[in-house]
């Protein structure tokens, strides 16, 4: 790996490397820290170096990667390709929990104004357009509902009915760029404040609920098994967006589909799951889709509040 690093530059001889992961390693030379990964191919790089440099330059946390030899955002060795970054320094969000409100409403804030800004990039047609819908339609569905049997069969029924009708509101919902993976784990915090945000190498053009619904469900997936804490859920998905609608406006027809994306994310990974043998996180996820099920009636008109006071908000200083 060293002769990987000395491509950024001689100063990266002595570095220390430490594996985080089988394609990430932490890497340390003196008091300054980076981030290298090692990436399919670089197709999408030069596409993630001009966005982040774009948002870096308009105000937002984030650190493009480093230029290496030859002035491009990787270096070729051996076959693969790696991109280096700068480290964030502060805490992952792995452990954000649903009774963490103040960090929900970190997120909202932050997650408003990456969109507000990435909406205006000038060049959003570098990144792939996905239809995450039509990806559970044709794909985790049908999987989930083929590996999956016994007594929760015919509530997975009542839940696939409920998203067949999503259909059309779904292709209604507003688009853009979005980072794609915006779980907490992949924002960087001090104390309760958001300082960054990494792994842009998923951007998508896909409906902006998204990120809000994949946030909040993985903090619900980190503290399912915790009952009593779990309950508080709602709460965090009401700070989660009531901070988000003070920065950048959410439409009614998005809070409503805010339970239906959640689905949607739910049947994803439990497809994903089943597809590489590992049935029990599968279950788990599927666990989680039930809950939401059950939950539907109570979420709906709370996260409604939220967008509609928000609206008599803006039309009462008009």
């Amino acid at each position: 790996m060293r002769a990987v690093l000395t491509k950024w530059g001689q100063q990266f001889a002595d570095a220390a490397l430490h594996q985080v992961t089988a394609k990430v390693w932490r890497v340390e030379v003196g008091a300054q820290a980076y981030t290298l990964k090692r990436r399919a191919d670089h197709a999408t790089v030069w596409a993630e170096y001009n966005l982040l440099v774009w948002m870096k330059d308009r105000g937002l946390p984030v650190l493009p990667p480093i230029l290496g030899e030859d002035h491009v955002p990787w270096v070729h060795h051996g076959g693969d390709v790696y991109v280096l970054y700068p480290f964030v320094e502060g805490s992952a969000g792995d452990d954000v929990c649903t009774t963490d409100f103040e960090k929900a409403r970190a997120l909202g804030k932050f997650l408003a104004r990456l969109h507000a800004c990435v909406a205006e990039y000038p060049d959003a047609n570098d990144f792939p357009v996905q239809n995450v819908y039509n990806e559970v339609i044709s794909w985790a569905w049908p999987t989930v509902r083929r590996c999956l049997t016994g007594p929760s069969r015919s509530q997975l029924e009542d839940i696939g009915k409920s998203i067949a009708e999503f259909a059309t509101l779904y292709e209604g919902l507003p688009r853009q760029l979005i980072h794609r993976d915006a779980h907490p784990g992949n924002v960087v915090f001090v104390a309760d404040e958001v300082v960054g945000m990494v792994d842009f190498d998923m951007v998508r053009t896909e409906a902006r609920i998204f990120d809000l619904c994949y946030c909040a469900t993985a903090v619900l997936s980190n503290c399912f098994g915790r009952g009593p804490v779990r309950e508080s859920w709602d709460l965090f998905v009401q700070e989660l967006l009531r901070s988000y609608v003070q920065v950048q406006p959410l439409t009614r027809s998005e809070g409503y589909a805010f339970v239906y994306m959640a689905y949607l994310v739910q049947v994803t990974f439990a497809a994903y799951y089943f597809d590489i043998g590992l049935d029990h996180r599968a279950e788990e996820n599927l666990a989680v889709l039930a809950w939401l099920y059950d939950r539907q009636r109570v979420l709906e008109p709370l996260i409604d509040r939220v967008i509609t006071s928000k609206e008599r908000g803006l039309h009462a200083e008009n």
